[in-house]
């Protein structure tokens, strides 16, 4: 066969690209893999950084329910008849004497309290109570938060003024639909507005807890219910 009847070979029907060309592909696939490495990277580190933020509010909120457990277990080994005066808010009904009972606010070691805490304390027991002022025996009225008891007569007598004493009294018009009140606490199917501190048979509470976590201030609410059955 003659030379130049000869059939052409592979490399003549597809000539080779430039080296210019390939070089420039080259880039082009590094962009892309650079572009979905950083994507998977950001996303890996998003993900780290969710789980730490996680398990640091789970520990946190752990301790402070393991705090309030250890509260709720202390209220139901106490008498109780006397739960609502060792744990609200006011120190001179203490059955042992004023300031003995442990009072609404409690300490949860591991928590730090909150710039606003003046007392250190990051936990609260809240009890469906009214603080108020009740007028002391004697007739009178009150005015004001002030009761005139005694009488003036003309020229220039005058009464003797007593400050009403401020109580704290368990409520059944209390209003707290997270506790399900108004409620009968006395089980006498009646909701009033008096004073149940010494006939209550259910007790609802509410523990809440509000510290300074490490992602910021925090605040946890846990809701029970105590309450004592008299056989008739």
């Amino acid at each position: 066969m003659h030379a130049a009847e000869r059939p052409p070979r592979h490399h003549d029907r597809f000539p080779a690209r430039s080296p210019r060309r390939a070089r420039g592909t080259t880039l082009v696939e590094l962009m892309v893999v650079f572009s979905v490495m950083l994507v998977a990277v950001s996303i890996f580190y998003q993900m780290v950084l969710s789980t730490k933020r996680l398990r640091v509010l789970n520990h946190e909120n752990a301790v402070a329910v393991e705090a309030a457990r250890c509260v709720i277990e202390q209220m139901r080994n106490e008498e109780f008849d006397e739960v609502f005066e060792l744990f609200n808010a006011d120190p001179s009904d203490d059955p042992g004497g004023g300031g003995t009972a442990p009072g609404y606010r409690f300490a949860v070691p591991g928590l730090e309290p909150l710039d606003s805490a003046e007392d250190g304390l990051i936990g609260e027991v809240m009890l469906p109570a009214l603080l108020v002022e009740e007028p002391p025996a004697g007739g009178g009225g009150q005015v004001g938060g002030m009761q005139q008891v005694g009488g003036g007569g003309g020229g220039g007598g005058g009464g003797v003024v007593v400050v009403a004493e401020p109580e704290w009294q368990l409520r059944e018009d209390f209003v707290d639909t997270e506790l399900g009140l108004p409620r009968d606490l006395s089980g006498d199917s009646i909701i009033d507005d008096e004073d149940h501190s010494a006939d209550y048979l259910i007790l609802p509470i509410r523990i809440r807890m509000r510290w300074q976590g490490v992602y910021g201030e925090r605040t946890l609410d846990l809701y029970t219910m105590v309450g004592e059955f008299r056989r008739p």
